[in-house]
């Protein structure tokens, strides 16, 4: 119902003024060379009027969007100033600025130039009141939008003005164009500006508002047959050219059956090129790939505490883990550019350039799209290192083909599913041709299944054309599948970089513990184990041998060895831990119970089910863990 009579509040004008039309003299109303002259006038200043509002009003909005700056609240009401004006008050400060005695118009008149009462007053008065129109939906716009894929643009070689009129405008270009049109209607409608800066001179001065606010008590037919012509041309215009923004229809991909006939993805042997098959839209182009290239990244990001340097070997996989905040994403950050940091490739001199100049592929942990089809949105990269359209194309293509998703080139890419928009992400980087791939989590929030489909063609692909890779990720998975090397964060700092099967097998970390699936306690050796927080710990010498005494070490042992107990056992020396419990979970064939020590060490131990019905464990109880002297392993560190 409000909103029926809200409709009912601009219908009904309307409609009276359409009743009160004098319809048999309309044809000669409209046509009288007073009234011609008017509207073309008004049509001819107005469209001026928002080629200025978008030339000036689209860097003022990116400026209020995306900058941070003192004062920058004061400059957007400034910007937004003329909203809340009278028009008349908006003429008389234009009068004062460009008139013949203004503070602009005086030192302009000494040269032969003047504005006001001319129709260029007209054109900058209505560009007066219209501005705040454009900027005030483009910023919106733009304030609706995330920068992951202008920041991505940028990472494929694309300078900030092709990262502007390829990804920015086009992304916001609903918004834009509300603006534009809203810039429009407000500019022809102008009146009370106008009138006071510009006057009312026929020919020059009197568009069509004031020429019916002048023939209003002479002519009050004619009047009104110049409202309704001014009322037609505003709705055809805003109906025509206004697009609300809709939603994204939901595609379907094609079936991989029906894909190019290129065949599958090379994936039996290493090689330094990456052959493009014929794709749907172009001939075959050879591909030819850089070797890999040896790189170093130095993320110091004071404000975020990180102080962080990595080494990646020439075509070396190494998997960045640590817990949350440790400042991963950070590092690839630093390394694209994104935040201060440096990067140095094969012993070359460090690197501070731009992002769209440091040849890195980064891929963010939300797929962002930046064109709309997916092969454009591959090509992206090299088409922004200067590739003619076919080539690009065809690189494009051997990308998606080399991880099985050839098949979405055609694609909108808001119809991709999570999988899909993954692959279509890592090829994007990767046709850029990097010297570093930089993949942050590129698995995370898929299911299990989708998951390991996209590790896999990752894998197939880094095999068919080694890349050196920094892969930020939480899950074993990645390392065991893809990783060469792991490096472990924490607090901003690195603790750890070994092989793999190293960091896996004897962890040095809470966090790499529990990523391996293993109970970890730091303390200080001593003669028969740790000491730990959570008291005397006893064990055996891991591989390297016992820890020096008064060193700091860690003990670690398998949930699997530890038992559950709600009294201390007696018997044989075991290690026994007080733990609350935190949460049961199943874990294959057995179940795992969750806890944290005293010191909020997690701990876990797996029981079979029958065992857990016979405790009968609940979260919050108080528990002991115990486990053999002869279970546990103690690492110096």
């Amino acid at each position: 119902m409000p909103a029926a009579v809200g409709l009912a509040l601009v219908v009904v004008p309307v409609v009276a003024l359409v009743l009160a039309t004098p319809w048999p003299d309309l044809p000669d109303l409209l046509t009288s060379r007073s009234a011609v002259e008017a509207l073309w006038l008004s049509l001819r200043t107005s469209v001026l009027a928002t080629v200025i509002c978008a030339a000036l009003g689209v860097p003022l909005a990116l400026v209020l969007a995306r900058a941070s700056f003192p004062g920058q609240r004061v400059v957007r009401a400034l910007v937004l100033l003329p909203l809340a004006l009278p028009p008349v008050v908006g003429g008389v400060a234009l009068l004062e600025a460009f008139g013949r005695r203004g503070l602009v118009g005086e030192p302009l008149a000494v040269l032969g130039l003047e504005i006001g009462f001319t129709t260029a007053a007209v054109v900058l008065a209505q560009t007066f009141v219209a501005l705040p129109f454009l900027v005030l939906s483009l910023e919106g716009a733009l304030r609706g939008r995330r920068e992951g894929a202008e920041d991505v643009a940028a990472t494929l070689g694309a300078a900030p003005s092709r990262v502007l009129t390829r990804v920015t405008l086009p992304a916001v270009a609903p918004g834009l164009v509300s603006g534009l049109v809203l810039a429009w209607a407000r500019a022809l409608g102008e009146f009370g500006a106008t009138i006071t800066f510009a006057g009312s001179l026929p020919g020059v001065t009197q568009t069509l508002p004031l020429h019916v606010y002048v023939t209003r008590s002479s002519d009050p037919e004619g009047a009104i047959a110049m409202s309704l012509l001014l009322v037609v041309v505003a709705l055809v215009v805003t109906t025509a050219v206004y697009r609300p923004p809709q939603r994204p229809r939901a595609a379907r991909a094609p079936d991989p059956a029906a894909a190019s006939s290129g065949p599958p993805p090379t994936t039996t042997a290493p090689t330094t090129t990456a052959p493009a098959d014929p794709g749907p839209s172009g001939p075959a182009v050879d591909v030819a790939r850089p070797a890999p290239a040896a790189a170093t990244v130095t993320a110091r990001v004071p404000d975020r505490d990180v102080d962080a340097t990595i080494s990646v070997a020439a075509g070396e996989v190494v998997a960045v883990v640590g817990p949350n905040g440790a400042g991963k994403s950070t590092l690839l950050a630093a390394a694209a550019g994104l935040v201060p940091g440096t990067l140095a490739v094969d012993d070359g001199p460090v690197e501070a350039a731009p992002v769209h100049r440091r040849r890195v592929g980064w891929v963010p942990q939300q797929p962002t799209a930046v064109a709309r089809r997916t092969l454009d949105d591959v090509a992206f990269g090299p088409r922004a290192a200067g590739l003619r359209p076919d080539a690009a194309h065809g690189r494009a293509h051997a990308e998606l083909r080399l991880l099985d998703a050839d098949h979405l080139a055609e694609v909108p890419s808001t119809a991709l599913s999570g999988g899909q928009a993954r692959r279509v992400a890592i090829a994007r980087a990767l046709a850029a041709d990097p010297r570093l791939l930089l993949l942050d989590e590129p698995f995370a929030s898929l299911d299990t299944a989708v998951a390991h489909e996209v590790r896999t063609a990752l894998r197939d692909r880094l095999a068919a054309s080694p890349c050196s890779t920094l892969l930020v990720t939480h899950d074993p998975l990645d390392l065991l599948l893809l990783a060469d090397r792991v490096v472990v964060m924490e607090d901003g700092r690195v603790v750890d970089d070994r092989p793999v099967a190293d960091v896996l097998g004897a962890p040095r970390t809470t966090f790499t513990a529990r990523l391996a699936g293993i109970n970890l306690l730091r303390g200080t050796a001593v003669a028969d184990g740790l000491d730990t927080p959570t008291g005397r710990i006893s064990g055996v010498p891991g591989d390297g041998g016992p820890p020096e005494v008064g060193a700091g070490g860690v003990a670690v042992f398998d949930p699997a060895a530890v038992a559950v107990h709600r009294t201390p056992p007696g018997g044989s020396p075991r290690n026994t831990i007080p733990v609350r419990v935190t949460g049961v979970r199943p874990h294959g064939a057995l179940v795992r119970v969750h806890a944290t020590s005293d010191d909020g060490t997690h701990l876990a131990a797996d029981l079979t089910p029958a065992a857990l019905a016979d405790l009968d464990v609940r979260a919050g109880e108080r528990l002991l863990f115990v486990v053999k002297a002869a279970e546990v392993r103690v690492v110096g560190l």
